[in-house]
């Protein structure tokens, strides 16, 4: 009878504990893991982040690039750090949906070894073309392939990335096939599509950058349900005759499975402020990023659609890094 009594009484401090330590959280700076190197979307969007936490919890929200294996290695270390909500991850679709689709033995679970925060924000691709090809719009890219099966070639970051999934996903919805030519980075991928060399890539607007001006990059269609409004003269796949195709790199915000709950739904509302803030909006909006700043239920269901999407994509495709 004394155990159970002293069971309660441990288990009713815990329980008090829990919202007293939100209350107090943070006491010292928050940890920002981005799994790339800096200068891509991921760290823009994890430093605009950082930069308004920072200002609205009161203590410094440092970015800490952790690059290498695709996103893996920062994804594992918050993975394994300790659920006090001193560690986060600016995770990508790359980390917590491709890699599990295509990468055996994984050394994190997408799901189970996270807390979702918030959805961050949602990079639309375009499909953009060499200058030197001889089209003008996404009908004659594709009557381009069609006439020429396995001869058109495409660029990817790399086998089992978002791009080559993305051009595998068009390829197997309208029936073209295309030549897979990866690399070591989209970077360069992107230098050979405006030299001509190659003659297409899946790239984010930010991802292009200002090769997106007239003579340099062709851009066919945007895989979104909408226009970008950076981008306004091109059409969606759908209004250039291509039906439910969109494929986005999308970013969100998560921290160590067992962080508490209170001090994720603290982190969840600083977080939806700061991607609502005109500040962060326009600069997202300008570089074709929508900002989202989502619940973390939201959150949590949509990386459970996303996991599932890949992987059938993966699995139907046959594609698995080894």
């Amino acid at each position: 009878m004394l155990r159970k009594i002293a069971l309660a009484l441990l288990l009713g401090m815990t329980a008090l504990a829990a919202p007293s330590m939100a209350g107090e959280y943070p006491q010292r700076s928050v940890r920002m893991v981005v799994p790339y190197p800096p200068g891509g979307s991921a760290d823009l969007i994890g430093r605009l982040l950082a930069d308004r936490l920072s200002r609205s919890l009161g203590q410094p929200v440092v970015v800490e690039n952790r690059g290498g294996a695709s996103g893996a290695i920062g994804s594992e270390a918050v993975a394994r750090a300790e659920p006090d909500g001193y560690s986060l991850l600016v995770a990508l679709a790359d980390t917590h949906a491709i890699n599990p689709a295509v990468t055996p033995h994984l050394a994190y679970d997408p799901q189970k070894d996270f807390e979702p925060v918030s959805l961050l924000a949602v990079q639309p691709f375009l499909l953009v073309v060499s200058p030197s090809l001889p089209v003008e719009n996404l009908e004659g890219f594709m009557q381009a392939a069609k006439a020429r099966p396995g001869k058109l070639t495409y660029g990817s970051n790399g086998p089992g990335g978002m791009q080559h999934l993305a051009m595998t996903l068009m390829n197997a919805q309208t029936g073209i096939s295309m030549l897979h030519v990866p690399y070591r980075g989209a970077a360069p991928a992107l230098a050979d599509v405006v030299a001509g060399r190659l003659d297409s890539i899946f790239i984010s607007q930010q991802g292009a950058g200002s090769l997106l001006e007239p003579g340099k990059l062709r851009p066919l269609a945007v895989a979104a349900a909408q226009r970008l409004p950076s981008l306004p003269d091109v059409p969606t796949f759908a209004e250039a005759g291509i039906p439910d195709f969109q494929v986005s790199q999308w970013y969100g915000l998560l921290a160590p499975h067992g962080t508490p709950p209170a001090i994720i739904s603290l982190l969840n509302a600083r977080v939806k402020e700061a991607m609502a803030s005109p500040e962060v909006a326009e600069k997202l909006t300008a570089a074709g990023t929508k900002p989202v700043g989502s619940s973390s239920e939201a959150f949590r269901a949509f990386l459970a659609e996303e996991v599932t999407r890949w992987a059938g994509i993966a699995r139907k495709n046959n594609i698995r890094l080894e």
